[in-house]
């Protein structure tokens, strides 16, 4: 142990950065710059080899651009005016004065970008429907080396999914890489492409060399979704005032609207009209190629009041300033009353309103009382009272009486 440690102090003294040990591996005193190539195939290329030592000779050995030995420069250069050696490797040697020869590879990236990038459907064409799977290839020709190579998927501008590969081939190749989507009504119109992307490393062409398919646009059929807002499932209508109701549906292919009424009414239309004549349920059915679609519509008429009336009770002739007084306002057949507010007015003032709990179907009458308690500046004033039925937004927007 002591005579091999020796030696290594006695090595190291004559020779500047060679280290030299029984049975490992020598440092070589050689400088490459760029200490990796990354080229483009056919484009030219170079590199500078060279030392700070004192040496016997120096040279390249490469399949293409070898320099024979030189024993009066420190710096040589390999240089190939059209690389067209795929899997090239030049090494830089060095003859030393006080050791045997050592030698640096130079690691040597040929690349080349794909002849045509291009996507299609696998086993399909024309629509998709919704909800089913469907394959997506994309087809990349004559790229190198594919250890280098990522394959993104895009819809829109959004990165759906991307591909490596682990070959370490330094020839071209064809890769075909493939991507499952299951597109949803959304995807209607929308465009997948996918795009390859050369990464080389630092020493590779920056931004690194991507090349796109053509975007494909697919168009997806889906089953029929009526717009239940604009069709609400229970729809009040006043007796005497018709209500037309609107069937919408979005859906492709674009569907057919059609109503039923009754067990052989059927109507082809968006738009219904209903009177008091109207079944209590009706439907309307929205229908393309993917499938149909239902919507229930239960029909509730409701009575306006027959008549509104206003009368004092138990007085008739001139009020008396201070003392208090009742009117009577008297609602007659109307329905339903859960949905009546009476209102009294005194000109066009509101001075108070009165609802109902009923929760009857049928008409009825009913009373309100309210009391007053005139004074001189009422001389003349005119008390009204009003009856409202307040259906929601399904019924009808004019229901004062």
């Amino acid at each position: 142990m002591f005579q091999h440690f020796t030696g290594f102090v006695y090595l190291s003294f004559a020779v500047s950065q060679l280290v030299s040990l029984a049975g490992a591996q020598s440092e070589c005193p050689l400088q490459l710059d760029p200490q990796r190539v990354v080229v483009r195939y056919g484009d030219s290329v170079a590199a500078n080899c060279s030392t700070s030592v004192l040496h016997k000779g120096m040279g390249w050995e490469a399949d293409e651009g070898r320099v024979p030995m030189t024993r009066n420069q420190n710096l040589i250069t390999w240089r190939v005016s059209e690389l067209t050696e795929w899997d090239i490797k030049p090494v830089c040697y060095i003859n030393l004065i006080h050791s045997a020869q050592c030698k640096v590879d130079l690691p040597v990236t040929v690349y080349k970008t794909p002849d045509s990038v291009s996507i299609s459907t696998v086993n399909h064409r024309g629509p998709m429907m919704e909800g089913q799977q469907y394959e997506l290839q994309c087809d990349v020709h004559n790229v190198a080396p594919v250890q280098y190579l990522t394959v993104k998927w895009y819809k829109g501008q959004t990165l759906l999914n991307q591909t490596t590969f682990p070959n370490t081939s330094k020839t071209p190749e064809n890769k075909t890489v493939t991507f499952l989507i299951r597109p949803d009504r959304a995807d209607d119109g929308a465009q997948y492409w996918c795009e390859v992307e050369l990464d080389l490393g630092a020493e590779g062409p920056q931004p690194h060399p991507t090349n796109s398919s053509k975007p494909l646009s697919i168009a997806v059929y889906y089953k029929p979704k009526i717009n239940e807002t604009k069709l609400p499932s229970v729809v009040r209508v006043l007796r005497g005032y018709p209500e037309v109701l609107v069937c919408e549906a979005e859906g492709n292919p674009k569907p057919t609207i059609s109503w039923s009424v009754s067990s052989n009414d059927n109507k082809n239309s968006e738009t219904l009209t209903i009177t008091e004549s109207t079944p209590e349920n009706v439907s309307c059915t929205a229908n393309n190629i993917v499938g149909s679609t239902t919507r229930h519509v239960k029909v509730s008429i409701q009575e306006t009041p027959d008549s509104v009336s206003i009368s004092t009770v138990n007085h008739r002739g001139p009020m008396t300033e201070g003392q208090q007084y009742k009117l009577h306002c008297d609602v007659h057949n109307v329905a339903p009353v859960q949905y009546l507010t009476v209102k009294w007015y005194k000109g066009q003032t509101l001075l108070h309103q009165t609802t109902f709990p009923n929760t009857s179907k049928t008409p009825e009458n009913k009373t309100v009382t309210f009391l007053i308690r005139p004074d001189r500046a009422d001389d003349g004033a005119q008390y009204w009272c009003e009856a409202e039925l307040d259906l929601g937004a399904e019924g009808p927007q004019t229901s004062s009486y």
